[in-house]
């Protein structure tokens, strides 16, 4: 079972933790601090860039988890030594834990290229082992007592190493002065600090020193508390009293230029702190100003900013997308896609974090239709189609491949593009179509502030659920197809007038991928001449489902799926002409094996049976008039009959 803290700060742990916290730190620090209250770019990329310079050793594996991992991270200090000129790493980290059993050992996630000095525990050195599966076992002269606060402290160095493929530290130039920053997400973090790399466990309170030259500026999580000067060196220290991932924690050091922006919402004032490269200060500063009406949006949308009482920032960086991590967003380009994809993610990502990185469409998705919203109620709803359009045709570019990841040990398949990012979106867009847009952004409010995920983490049922109770509605199917399943539908409509002004259609499906037989989705349908339109919403049940609809005027065009709320693909409209329609009328009909021919028709005569594409199904000569089509598969075809010199037409329903 997964052990979810809820939503647990440390200023809200229980009172013993926090006086046993203050007594074992001998008030070398606080826990308490004076915290103070576009441009866009189409097609959309990705966000998580990943590197192809290193192929995967295939012989490389996720670290397992250990019998000693049964506790809870309560606070980490994490010191660091770090220079932008050489890709290492010098680091000190204490931490306070609680078990959640008794046990006389604990285990953490570290890289077996990374060295650990010493391992201390109440000022004694403890052995510990390194058992080579990236983890470091700690071995306990006593007993720690369940439900116990308790400490140890760990010195470590090292060159962060690539894992699975993928950088985690990375050292560079901008402009020819070196810069070094940090992203983990996935598996990363344990390359460059001791960690659970488990997203089971976040840390509830973090503080983060960094050492680094004097002539830079470094920059990480929480709020920034102090920086000293220590001759040729700097040592700057940031406190962070929210819950947070391994993962979601990020250091960078460089030639920064900082300045602090204040944007107002209903919930309060967002301080935002940001750090860009030396030179760049007022291109950015324009792009960073023009995400004020999206904290509006998101505190109207999903509710206050969720680390309202520290700070949000963004920092530039030499990675291709952006990265979420928590309070500050590491970005290479500063654009509206990007950093208003990665601010969405402190609601979706940080404040509630997927419990598995099978379900990243929880991260993901969210943050990528949150963008999507965007552009439907900023810029004059400017982009909303296009959005649509171009996340619609980038999801059907290929046949197959589900929402939920299938293989958690490859970075490039958690975030692919295509599905985890905008099918995952569009997914989301699909519900708000089948449940309508009070139910559905009410169930995201009342998911962003559910006291058993905030600050914790969640799963797909989690978000699913909310979406059931607001709305009232089943979508075990829907997630079943959409989720789960792989592919997209493809629609044929085929429609004709009949009677005076009666729409007749029948709305035939194809599945890109044998995994669905049939989406089960409800469909829009515009209907509309010169001077009228109007919108049909109906809902097929089976491919080749024929309807009837009553209308006050008489349409010259269909257009499908006209708001685009569907994942779909080459899709087909195709009209009937009137001539078409009956002028004979044979019985039954709808017919379910056979129909016979009146007798005013004579015989013998020559019988055609076309589709509604105009494609012929049968063509001999008649006899009788009994005409068997039980081997005619469900639909509405138009009987042609003529005996040399007259010619009739009738519409066949086939049951």
């Amino acid at each position: 079972m997964t052990y979810n803290k809820n939503s647990r700060k440390i200023l809200c742990i229980p009172l013993f933790h926090f006086i046993a916290i203050l007594v074992m730190l001998l008030v070398n620090f606080s826990f308490s601090g004076n915290i103070s209250k576009a441009q866009i770019i189409l097609p959309f990329a990705q966000e998580k860039m990943f590197s192809t310079q290193n192929p995967i050793n295939t012989f490389e594996a996720l670290p397992p988890a250990l019998p000693g991992d049964k506790y809870d991270l309560v606070f980490m200090k994490l010191e660091l030594e770090l220079d932008p000129l050489a890709h290492y790493v010098k680091g000190k980290v204490k931490f306070f834990i609680v078990p959640h059993e008794d046990a006389d050992s604990i285990s953490l996630q570290l890289h077996d290229s990374l060295q650990v000095e010493n391992v201390s525990y109440h000022g004694n050195f403890l052995n510990y082992s390194r058992p080579g599966i990236h983890a470091l076992v700690i071995n306990f002269p006593e007993i720690l007592l369940e439900g116990e606060l308790d400490s140890l402290e760990i010195i470590y160095q090292g060159d962060p190493p690539n894992y699975l493929g993928e950088n985690s530290l990375f050292t560079g130039f901008h402009l020819g002065k070196p810069t070094l920053w940090t992203l983990s997400e996935p598996y990363g973090a344990f390359t460059w600090f001791p960690c659970k790399i488990t997203l089971d466990d976040k840390i509830d309170s973090t503080d983060i020193s960094i050492l680094f030259p004097l002539g830079y500026k470094a920059a990480t999580i929480g709020m920034p508390v102090k920086s000293d000067t220590l001759g040729l060196w700097v040592k700057s220290l940031w406190k962070h009293r929210y819950p947070v991932a391994s993962y979601l924690i990020g250091v960078a050091v460089g030639d920064y230029q900082t300045y602090i922006e204040e944007a107002p919402t209903k919930y309060g004032t967002i301080k935002i702190y940001n750090y860009v490269y030396s030179g760049d200060i007022n291109q950015q500063q324009n792009t960073t100003a023009g995400l004020f009406p999206v904290y509006v949006l998101y505190s109207e949308l999903f509710g206050p900013y969720p680390f309202l009482e520290e700070k949000y920032g963004h920092l530039e960086c030499g990675m291709g997308g952006g990265m979420e991590h928590q309070t500050l967003t590491f970005a290479g380009p500063f654009n509206h896609h990007i950093l208003s994809h990665e601010l969405a993610h402190s609601w979706f990502g940080n404040k509630i974090t997927t419990g598995s990185w099978t379900d990243i469409w929880l991260n993901e998705g969210l943050a990528s239709y949150a963008t999507g919203l965007t552009y439907q109620y900023m810029f004059n709803g400017f982009y909303w189609k296009k959005w649509k359009t171009e996340t619609i045709a980038a999801v059907c570019q290929q046949p197959n491949g589900s929402v939920i990841v299938d293989d958690t040990t490859l970075p490039e398949r958690i975030f692919d593009a295509r599905l985890s990012y905008h099918k995952a979106s569009l997914v989301l867009h699909m519900i708000r179509f089948l449940i309508g847009d009070s139910a559905f952004f009410y169930a995201l409010q009342n998911y962003a502030d559910d006291p058993m995920l905030s600050y914790g983490y969640a799963r797909t049922p989690d978000l699913i659920g909310h979406f059931e109770t607001s709305s009232g509605i089943d979508l075990t199917e829907f997630t079943t197809q959409w989720l789960y399943g792989e592919g997209f539908p493809s629609y044929t409509i085929d429609w004709g007038i009949s009677g005076t002004d009666t729409l007749e259609l029948s709305i035939w499906q194809q599945t890109s991928s044998p995994s669905v037989t049939f989406f089960n989705m409800p469909v829009e349908i515009g209907v509309k001449n010169a001077i009228n339109d109007t919108l049909i919403r109906l809902n097929p049940s089976f491919s080749g489902q024929q309807f009837q609809i009553p209308l006050t005027f008489t349409p010259d065009s269909l257009v499908f799926d006209p708001n685009l709320w569907l994942i779909s693909a080459n899709n087909q409209v195709n009209g009937i002409k009137d001539e078409l329609y009956e002028t004979l009328k044979i019985y039954p009909n709808p017919a379910t094996s056979f129909f016979y021919i009146p007798v005013t028709f004579p015989l013998p005569s020559q019988i055609s049976i076309f589709d509604l594409s105009g494609r012929i199904i049968r063509q001999y000569r008649l006899i009788q008039r009994f005409v068997p089509v039980d081997d005619l598969e469900a639909g509405i075809y138009i009987i042609t009959l003529s005996d040399g010199k007259n010619t009739t037409h009738a519409k066949l329903i086939k049951h």
